[in-house]
């Protein structure tokens, strides 16, 4: 899957109009080959910040191709259209959890097999803005009928951009981590400090049960999520986020608590 992505996202650069600037000046141009530029660097190179640009740039640039082939109508080119094809389809592959898995992994030190996490439902809504508001900035420095406007508009689309890449890759650093020695759960938006606990320490991970009390370490996700149960009272520290979100205090002692792997049965099976 990783490897056909490479290859469908470098293949862009060769078929004739898939990358048409389009607007009215050549900003739109550097514009658009440069969001191609630092995708082809983020799928090529495997790392959560890779992961973060491809899910909030990718959907920027089919967005774009998408209206370039409803505005050219009839006129439209075979290469706009195989290009629209291509960003629809990357699309698709950059949000599914198998291709997270391969960047979150890639960051791994030594024998760590790392599971990326659910994001909390609470932020789905502030990225889809932030994504908005990005959009939005570089479809008027695309567009604009003036090279003033236009370097205004791309001017906040940057700064927009950073703003938003620094808040999203949090999400991807977001993990259900197994070592050797046990397992931790590193979670810098919901966690202060990521929760650590020895091998012996863990009675069981597993389906979470009906009737759990459990704490609830996802700050409520879709899915069915696993559950880490301890043998003993372990600390638990949450961020402000977390906090505000369950409702509690900042630190907590549980006896088990919920985490929501994006393959939760690929981590019962790596913790088999």
């Amino acid at each position: 899957m990783t490897n056909a992505v490479r290859a469908a996202w470098l293949a862009l650069a060769v078929v004739p109009g898939a990358l048409d600037g389009g607007g009215a000046s050549a900003l739109s141009v550097w514009m658009v080959w440069v969001a191609w530029a630092a995708v082809a660097l983020s799928v090529l190179l495997a790392h959560p910040v890779s992961l973060t640009t491809c899910r909030f740039v990718v959907p920027l640039l089919t967005l774009h191709s998408a209206w370039m082939l409803a505005d050219a109508g009839s006129d439209a080119t075979w290469g706009a259209v195989v290009g629209a094809v291509i960003h629809v389809a990357v699309t698709a592959v950059v949000f599914t959890s198998a291709y997270g898995a391969t960047h979150a992994q890639a960051a791994a030190y030594g024998h760590e097999r790392r599971h990326l996490l659910r994001p909390p439902v609470s932020v789905i809504l502030p990225v889809v803005l932030l994504w908005v508001s990005v959009a939005a900035a570089a479809a008027v420095a695309v567009h604009a009928d003036t090279l003033v406007t236009a370097g205004v508009a791309a001017a906040v689309f940057v700064v927009l951009l950073g703003f938003s890449l620094r808040r999203g890759v949090v999400l991807a650093r977001r993990w259900l981590v197994f070592v050797p020695a046990g397992i931790a759960v590193h979670d810098p938006l919901v966690l202060r400090d990521t929760f650590m606990v020895r091998n012996h320490d863990v009675r069981a991970l597993q389906p979470v049960s009906s009737g759990t009390e459990a704490f609830d370490a996802t700050c409520t996700t879709w899915g069915a999520p696993l559950e880490l149960v301890l043998s003993h009272p372990h600390d638990v520290s949450l961020s402000q986020f977390g906090a505000r979100v369950s409702r509690t205090l900042d630190r907590l002692h549980v006896t088990s608590l919920l985490v929501a792997p994006s393959r939760p049965n690929e981590a019962l099976a790596n913790r088999a």
